[in-house]
């Protein structure tokens, strides 16, 4: 695990990487990979041949990493019936991975990175340990190397037919896993994970006193591929990631899950398919801090399985889903059954939902259906309370179009779910097709697509309609231009069909898939009771290595036809420094301004009060083995500065984080 193919590797598989995924031909200097176990995991090395530049900016583990060159190692040990697995790393080493069992998977595994004059070498052990296999010893697996500069992908196992270049239907197959290579090797029942955390807070009496708290998270196999799931006076501080935006919008934001035991036990919620406007009956940001959740996930040859109870302050969440999926080289097709419960002393909520589909994978078409229902206390009229959905679609690797009709009811609105718009029924069109160009063309690509919706409601009435087109013009000196024109017009809650649209501009952007892009971008229409633009700069500096810098300013401008209405401006101007000290250790500084009145939208009647917030926060964080540290000044995630320190220390007994 040197970053090196010396003699150690004589024994290995060697294959090639001699597709080209994106551009779907073969390619001239293919990727070697070599493929070896030992007793305690899997290893890989890849020997990479680079004509360009590498390009190999993240020093620290995560998800940054896929803004440079990078390689990937995709298993499912279990086929297309199974847990998912991901494991990535750059030029240098610096890796991240994804697991379909956990959003939260980060177990420790070994990956170290050389750049040579050709090109670079990564060597790659993952251990059996962090992988519940099910006790299989015949893995599905793709080998991939992604070029950042020329947008090319080099696969294994290629299929004219694949849609996506990790589905597990067209991966090739390794053979004799955890056979052979030592009594240790053999299949292991995967470990119980407790991760116990003490918290410590500093701040002034006047901001609420110091305070200190501890609690427990956990997760006990109880089969090879499944887990008892349990949290006890979590903490969800939640100063993880800055959520604050002022982008137009003409419906609820929708924001990332970053507390634990949702991570592990909300990936088998959702349908089978849908077209443009999804709802989601369960949109775990909807749900209260709680004092302790227990909940059960796994899968068991074609099912996928969840539930968990929530229990807080005078009220419980509850929720349970189970999904039957078969897929094969010719068919593709599945059933999925979700319930999500909200109880308090004042109401009850439950929501149903019901979904299945069919795709015929030689043919590329699908069809889907999606049926829920909501019952209790807000719920007089049972007839408007469910939503139904009904479309089909045409999808290849660089193409999709679907077509579908929907309707949403009046009283359909539940308590744990994310929709945009209730009291509607009509159809939503969307179509994307990706255009390559030759090797020896200045563009990369162009990528055109184009939506349509339209929706009335109860009393005939047009309740939404949305045209937009949009044109994505890549360069191989990467530089992106993106055009877009359209419209969009909602009924809001007062009764009126107003537009929500500053989507006629473009976007000018360089190097936008690194770790250092720069690009402006502008947008303007027709907006509530006037007219509105929109305009964004950002860039991200190397200011030395390891040391980046990031700016960002939007500015929002809204001119009202209306004389009792104001006029006004909104900005948002941010500042970052990140400091990538090492694979383990990172420290980030953060400051954040907002000033001016924000935008109405469709869902709440506007108040026009003047907006002035400041944040500054800071944070280092350290992640080792079963030991992770977070020492944090203020909350990123929060409008103004939260004048208080946070320490915060996680120990992972067992497995390891998200395992």
């Amino acid at each position: 695990m040197h970053a090196r193919v010396d003699a150690s590797w004589a024994g290995a598989a060697r294959i090639a990487l001699r597709y080209d995924f994106t551009n779907r031909r073969r390619v001239s200097h293919p990727t070697v990979v070599y493929v070896a176990q030992d007793p305690q995991g899997l290893d890989f090395a890849f020997r990479v041949r680079e004509r360009s530049r590498v390009t190999a900016s993240t020093v620290s583990d995560g998800p940054a990493i896929f803004g440079d060159d990078s390689i990937q190692v995709s298993l499912e040990p279990q086929g297309v019936r199974g847990f998912a697995y991901q494991f990535s790393a750059n030029p240098r080493g610096a890796h991240y991975q994804t697991s379909t069992e956990n959003s939260a998977y980060t177990p420790h595994w070994l990956s170290r990175g050389r750049i040579t004059k050709r090109g670079y070498t990564v060597t790659m052990h993952v251990p059996f340990q962090i992988i519940r296999s099910g006790g299989s010893h015949s893995w599905k697996a793709q080998f991939a190397r992604f070029n950042n500069k020329a947008n090319i992908l080099q696969v294994w196992s290629y299929d004219a037919e694949a849609t996506s270049p990790t589905l597990a239907l067209y991966s090739g197959t390794l053979t004799g896993v955890a056979v052979g290579a030592g009594k240790k090797a053999k299949s292991t029942r995967p470990k119980a994970r407790f991760q116990p955390y003490l918290l410590g807070v500093a701040r002034s009496g006047a901001a609420g006193g110091s305070t200190s708290q501890v609690g427990l998270d956990m997760a006990v196999p109880i089969t090879p591929t499944a887990s008892f799931v349990g949290s006890f006076h979590p903490d969800y501080s939640n100063v993880e990631i800055d959520q604050q935006s002022i982008s137009p919008t003409a419906f609820p934001r929708m924001y990332q899950e970053v507390r634990p035991f949702f991570t592990q036990v909300a990936n088998a919620f959702g349908n089978f398919a849908c077209n443009v406007s999804c709802p989601s009956i369960l949109y775990t940001p909807a749900i209260p801090t709680f004092r302790q959740g227990y909940g059960i996930e796994g899968t068991q040859g074609p099912f996928s399985f969840s539930g968990f109870d929530a229990v807080g302050a005078n009220r419980t969440d509850l929720a349970e889903a189970l999904d039957f999926s078969v897929q094969n080289a010719r068919e593709s097709y599945g059933i999925n059954a979700n319930s999500v419960t909200a109880a308090t002393p004042t109401f009850v909520d439950s929501t149903a939902l019901i979904s299945g589909g069919f795709i015929d994978n030689k043919k590329h078409v699908g069809v889907f259906a999606n049926y829920a229902r909501e019952n209790g206390t807000f719920v007089t009229d049972p007839s408007q309370a469910h939503y139904g959905e009904v479309g089909a679609f045409y999808q290849t690797a660089n193409t999709y179009a679907g077509l579908a009709r929907q309707f949403i009811g009046a009283q359909f609105s539940p308590v744990d779910a994310y929709l945009q718009q209730n009291n509607t029924a009509g159809y939503d069109a969307f179509a994307h097709h990706v255009f390559h160009m030759s090797p020896r063309s200045k563009l990369l690509d162009i990528q055109a697509t184009t939506v349509d919706t339209r929706f009335w409601n109860d009393a005939s009435q047009m309740a939404q309609t949305q045209s937009v087109v949009q044109l994505n013009f890549d360069f191989r000196n990467l530089w992106t231009i993106d055009a877009s024109d359209g419209s969009m017009f909602v009924r809001s809650s007062d009764g009126e069909l107003l537009p929500f649209n500053v989507g006629n501009g473009g976007l000018l952007g360089y190097k936008l898939n690194s770790n250092f892009p720069i690009g402006i971008a502008f947008g303007n229409g027709s907006y509530y009771h006037g007219h509105a633009a929109n305009w964004q700069f950002f860039d991200t500096l190397p200011v030395r290595r390891n040391l980046s810098l990031s700016l960002n300013v939007n500015e929002n401008i809204y001119a009202s036809h209306l004389a009792a209405e104001p006029s006004f401006r909104q900005w948002l101007n941010s500042a970052s420094i990140n400091w990538q000290f090492s694979r383990t250790a990172s420290f980030s500084l953060g400051a954040r301004r907002i000033n001016g009145i924000s935008l109405p939208n469709s869902y709440f009647a506007p108040s026009f009060t003047p907006v002035f917030a400041d944040n500054l926060s800071a944070a280092f964080h350290y992640l080792h083995g079963h030991n992770e540290f977070y020492l944090v000044y203020g909350d990123p995630n929060a409008l103004t500065t939260t004048p208080a320190v946070f320490f915060k220390w996680i120990f992972y007994a067992g497995a390891e984080k998200g395992t």
